[in-house]
């Protein structure tokens, strides 16, 4: 019997808490507001959802786009109807019928209909296109159009997480015409069938939405949403004291104390389904062998990261993944224990290692980035490891570790660096597990291969008992945790805001993604 998602969800139970104290429910006081201004420290990447791995690019295409189905809320308890109106299982659990809502238009003015579906699910699945989200949605053998408005899925055995995969922002659709239109121009240019409707991007200033008239739901509160990038974390808070700003995300912990004392802003700390960490290339020395990973691991004091650097905002990790992942272990902490590193650094390198680890990093992404990462780069100096250092723009980043390669989709990480800078919130068990692990899989950038994960990850695949899945997932995370790691984990992410006094209705969900469709002015 399938587990309650808000059993393994219960931190998103928790941001829903923290944000009803901040008024969700909208007072008879309350007044709509014209515009809504989000600043936050890095810029988009692109706006077609079928090729973005960015959370500030979800956070656009959320307000932009429906999926066939979606999540009842932050609290992610069910799955629930968005185009589709209903849906229906054949006998052996490998045909999925989907009955689609017949009051649909794109905000092109073109029809929502079943060949739509069809072609935004046969894109993503199509290696020509490049998605790094292709290899979630490889259960699927087929879609076809059963009807105009009713469209078939067909999985190559009875699929356990194919609803999750179908709630998720990458599978959103867009209007086939858009895509034809634009061609490779069309992530400038997206097309949806949500509350706001595309107006601008400009490149490194703002991205803007305004609310859809023909939206078949609900109508937004705001008429306008801008999302602006700001990459220093003090200037963010400047926006947001002056004016400027509505909600400035991603503060730091000494942005959040400024926030504090400014008696015109709050500040929210929400839970998240974040973990920050170092990926490492294990096609290449050093990190080719498994204890130079070990090593690396050992050699890090994450409690001082989180102690001293990030003055309580986190948490040092004990699992691959944070508070609110489905299907997350515990395990005990990785120690800090530099000579045990130097140890097993002499096995591999009696001499000591004779090159130089180059270490990439974003800044203004995650919180304090750089910041952690120089201290990570002076544990490693500590123990013996030589290093080099490259600070990168996020959206230059997102492309360069992601690279496209004809026919074979998103390339895999780089052979420039040895180990690069990089965070998730996906909180599906699966896809967590599955995109840096499996053997091959075109967002598995480190190269990492282990036959064991492999196997267990081709067990839950197809796994209908919910306990035993979540097993198979539990087991995987011992291995990269004791045994094989691929990575070093540094810190489970605590997201902070700053908000206007007097705003309410922001909805903060634990992957990093906020919505901004009921947000009012209180008088």
């Amino acid at each position: 019997m399938k587990q309650p998602r808000h059993k393994v969800r219960h931190s998103a139970l928790l941001a829903g808490v923290v944000l009803t104290a901040f008024g969700l429910a909208h007072s008879a006081a309350s007044v709509a507001l014209e515009s809504v201004t989000y600043v936050q420290g890095s810029d988009l990447d692109t706006l077609d959802p079928a090729v973005t791995r960015s959370t500030p690019s979800k956070i656009v295409i959320g307000h932009i786009f429906n999926q066939l189905v979606k999540w009842d809320g932050p609290d992610m308890n069910k799955i629930v109807p968005d185009l589709a109106e209903s849906w229906a299982t054949s006998a052996d659990g490998k045909i999925w019928t989907f009955n689609l809502r017949k009051d649909v238009k794109f905000q092109d003015g073109t029809p929502l209909n079943a060949a739509a579906i069809k072609f935004n699910l046969d894109r993503i699945r199509d290696p020509k296109l490049g998605s790094p989200n292709r290899s979630y949605y490889s259960d699927i053998q087929s879609v076809d159009v059963d009807a105009e408005f009713v469209v078939k899925i067909t999985t190559s055995h009875p699929s356990p997480t194919l609803l999750e995969i179908l709630a998720d922002g990458w599978s959103a659709i867009s209007s086939p015409t858009a895509i034809k239109k634009y061609g490779r121009g069309y992530g400038h240019h997206p097309v949806g069938t949500g509350p706001y409707q595309f107006s601008s991007w400009m490149l490194n200033d703002r991205a803007v939405v305004k609310r859809n008239p023909a939206y078949f739901g609900s109508p937004s509160k705001p008429d306008q949403l801008v999302f602006r990038p700001v990459p220093e974390d003090s200037a963010r808070v400047v926006e947001l004291r002056t004016g400027n700003a509505d909600v400035a995300g991603n503060l730091s912990p000494e942005s959040a104390a400024a926030v504090k004392e400014d008696g015109k802003v709050s500040l929210l700390r929400a839970p998240s389904s974040f973990q920050v960490f170092f990926e490492m290339n294990v096609t290449k020395p050093p990190f080719n062998d498994v204890r130079m990973r070990r090593a690396a691991n050992l050699a890090i004091d994450r409690k001082a990261i989180v102690d001293k650097l990030l003055l309580g905002y986190g948490k040092a990790p004990t699992s691959p993944f944070a508070d609110g992942v489905q299907g997350r272990r515990a395990f005990d902490p990785i120690p800090y224990d530099p000579q045990a590193a130097k140890k097993l650094i002499k096995e591999v390198y009696p001499n000591g290692y004779p090159s130089v680890v180059v270490i990439w990093t974003t800044t203004g992404r995650y919180t304090k980035d750089r910041e952690v990462s120089e201290v990570v780069q002076s544990y490693l100096n500590a123990v013996g490891i030589k290093t080099e250092f490259k600070v990168w723009e996020w959206a230059s980043y997102q492309k360069t570790l992601y690279r496209a390669q004809p026919g074979v989709g998103t390339g895999h990480g780089t052979n420039d660096a040895n180990m690069w800078l990089l965070g998730t919130g996906i909180t599906s068990a699966d896809i967590r597990l599955r995109r840096k692990l499996q053997t091959g899989d075109p967002s598995n950038l480190t190269g990492y291969s282990n036959a064991k994960v492999d196997r267990l990850l081709a067990l839950a695949a197809s796994e209908m008992n919910y306990d035993k899945r979540m097993g198979y997932y539990g087991d995987i995370q011992r291995i990269v945790w004791e045994d094989d790691p691929a990575t070093i984990p540094l810190f489970d992410q605590v997201q902070v805001f700053g908000i206007r006094k007097n705003l309410k209705g922001l909805v903060v969900v634990d992957d990093g993604t906020v919505d901004l469709n009921g947000t009012v002015l209180t008088k």
